[in-house]
């Protein structure tokens, strides 16, 4: 009796080589890939690599080569660096480095960090995206805490340049199902965390999480983050993005690492839009006049007071 021939593995499975990289476990998920630990064959360095099935939308080999092109244009201490990229005819992979403590997301949900720890992420964010800015003209779209790692030093890296676009390009319109999802004049991509179990790496020390946080106070998304710009009726100006919608993310974030949730929490989303219009969230306590102020700023409503990066930079040795 003949055996039926062998099916060849899968080119992300585990055991595959790719670009001098052997393949392991998967350790995250997003909302298109996988991540997997890998092993370089030459040194035995351990790093992670992102797997991204190829789309067969129209413009996915577009957008996948456009979030390449910013990602390896990148270079900053504050930002998950790409050592490599490896294309096969059904997969794309991206070499990045191992970060075992996870997203701040996973980290902020095992416990509330000190206020020493949740100054100084804060700085490293801020920096990072002050990088992106005035450096590279960079605007991320989707600053979250699912999208910031903290490696194995117990730095944060800013991470998923997938929204990315510069200053002066003009914003792409919202594609099917699974896509960014107009909202107003924007996009806020619906994104899934990448869930990496925190594991080795920097202790943080923690605060104990306020009583009335609950797991809907918490939920990923990029929605939560959204500036008020992107959530209302057109408006008669341009289109196209603006840094101001990163710093309103980044007030998000600095409001989530001093008070153990974020500002803007529904399960229902036409709510959760309310709220955000409305800028109706419950004050910050036990923190002092600058970095409320720095929050005030963060999440000016009107785009034109908004603090820009630099200002925050320059204000968030404050905080903590």
């Amino acid at each position: 009796m003949q055996s039926a021939p062998a099916v060849a593995p899968e080119p992300d499975s585990e055991g595959q080589v790719v670009g001098g990289f052997t393949l392991g476990p998967i350790i995250a998920h997003g909302g298109f890939s996988t991540i997997r630990r890998a092993t370089s064959a030459s040194s035995g360095a351990i790093v992670a690599v992102k797997c991204v099935p190829k789309q067969r939308e129209r413009g996915a080999a577009r957008r996948m080569a456009h979030e390449e092109a910013i990602w390896t244009s990148l270079s900053h201490e504050h930002i998950l660096p790409l050592f490599a990229c490896v294309h096969s005819p059904t997969v794309d992979f991206f070499v990045t480095q191992l970060c075992p403590a996870g997203s701040l997301y996973d980290i902020m949900r095992a416990g509330v960090p000190a206020r020493e720890d949740a100054g100084r992420m804060f700085r490293q964010i801020v920096r990072g995206l002050r990088y992106l800015h005035t450096e590279k003209r960079l605007i991320h779209r989707d600053v979250k805490l699912e999208n910031v790692l903290v490696d194995e030093a117990g730095v944060c890296r800013i991470a998923d340049f997938g929204m990315a676009r510069y200053m002066d390009e003009a914003e792409e319109q919202p594609a099917r199902e699974g896509l960014p999802i107009p909202l107003g004049h924007g996009t806020v991509h619906r994104a899934v965390s990448l869930a990496v179990a925190p594991s080795a790496g920097r202790t943080h020390a923690r605060r104990e999480r306020p009583a009335t946080t609950t797991t809907e106070e918490f939920q990923p998304g990029s929605l939560p983050y959204a500036a008020p710009e992107l959530l209302g009726p057109p408006p008669l100006t341009s289109k196209n993005p603006v840094p101001a919608q990163d710093i309103w993310a980044l007030g998000v974030l600095l409001y989530a690492l001093l008070m153990g949730r974020l500002p803007f929490v529904d399960s229902f989303e036409p709510r959760l839009v309310l709220k955000i219009l409305g800028g109706t969230y419950t004050p910050l306590t036990n923190v002092n006049a600058r970095t409320l102020a720095i929050l005030h700023g963060c999440l000016a409503p009107r785009v034109a007071d908004r603090w820009v990066v630099e200002r925050v930079d320059e204000a968030a040795w404050c905080v903590g």
